[in-house]
């Protein structure tokens, strides 16, 4: 970041809807940095956790969901992460007080831009946690990193690029969870736990891990208003449950949609009931709807489809 900005002390934070794995990894990652760095430096949220976020990747005092009494409103300085949409973070964050963005969703580059210059770091690459570690690459101090951060963003390009198998996954994530792995001594059964746990989560609290991980939808004539999202390891058992999922969304009184993506055999199921809508999917994934389920021939994760559906 560019010096001039330094402030004395900074708060590390994400979207305030929900925590995944990788804005709650960046937070950590980014804050543990700037203390290495010698600064005052927390990662915080109160957004609940989705889940993606691991209880046996978690560590107490990671994350905090209360700034310190030090942490003075006049000298605090936000760095945002895995988000740059200013709509998702007005709400628990001073927009004024943003020094830097790390985000790989695009869209808001010239926002940021005009408001911070150099500090912010938007682009297109698989997940937000290889740019957080692209900072401490520069900084020379990857080999300082403690193995629990490390591991919080091999999870986080993991979940992010769908087992490096999605459209959005760079040479850089790739290279940067090699190192990652290389420096923690793991192999791709830690890949396959990871999933497996993620799957656990979302099966034993179904309905919050699909309303923690829903996506209002804007400026979209394709899909409907509310996209779910849900990533395990095997889609067959959360497909059976399809009856009770139904259930959940009734409540809603609006049209809704869920990108369910299966790690295993590398492709996504699109649930979706509302006629008009599956439609225009169908249109523009060449799939066909069968029981409001359709298949796809690879793995989508949401901002792809969203991407994909724009004019």
């Amino acid at each position: 970041m560019n010096k001039t900005l330094f402030t004395p002390s900074y708060i590390i934070t994400a979207g305030s809807t929900y925590l995944d794995i990788d804005a709650y990894a960046c937070c950590v990652a980014m804050a543990e940095l700037l203390q290495l760095k010698g600064e005052n430096a927390v990662a915080y949220s109160q957004a609940p956790y989705n889940y993606s976020v691991c209880e046996s990747l978690m560590e107490k005092g990671q994350l905090t969901d209360s700034v310190p009494s030090e942490y003075s409103k006049e000298n605090v300085g936000y760095i945002i992460v895995d988000v740059s949409d200013p709509d998702y973070i007005k709400d628990s964050v001073p927009l004024d007080k943003v020094v830097a963005v790390y985000d790989h969703h695009v869209g808001f580059e010239e926002y940021w831009k005009s408001r911070i210059g150099d500090n912010s770091h938007i682009e297109f690459i698989g997940a937000a946690a290889t740019l957080i570690y692209r900072e401490w690459k520069k900084s020379g101090l990857q080999y300082k990193m403690k193995r629990s951060t490390a591991l919080l963003l091999i999870a986080a390009i993991l979940d992010n690029t769908l087992n490096l198998t999605s459209t959005n996954t760079t040479q850089e994530d790739i290279d940067t969870l090699n190192e990652l792995c290389e420096k923690e001594k793991l192999d791709e059964d830690w890949r396959d736990l990871y999933f497996s746990d993620v799957q656990k989560n979302v099966e034993a609290d179904l309905k919050n891990a699909l309303f923690n991980d829903t996506k209002l939808i804007r400026n979209n004539s394709v899909l409907p208003p509310r996209v779910a999202q849900l990533c395990v390891w095997d889609a067959e058992s959360i497909l059976s449950k399809l009856p009770e999922i139904r259930g959940f969304f009734a409540e809603l009184n609006d049209s809704w949609m869920i990108n369910i993506i299966d790690i295993k055999h590398r492709c996504s199921y699109f649930v979706c009931d509302d006629i008009k809508h599956q439609e225009k999917i169908e249109r523009v994934f060449d799939i066909s709807f069968n029981a409001g389920i359709a298949k796809t021939q690879q793995a989508y994760l949401r901002k792809e489809i969203i991407k994909k559906t724009k004019p």
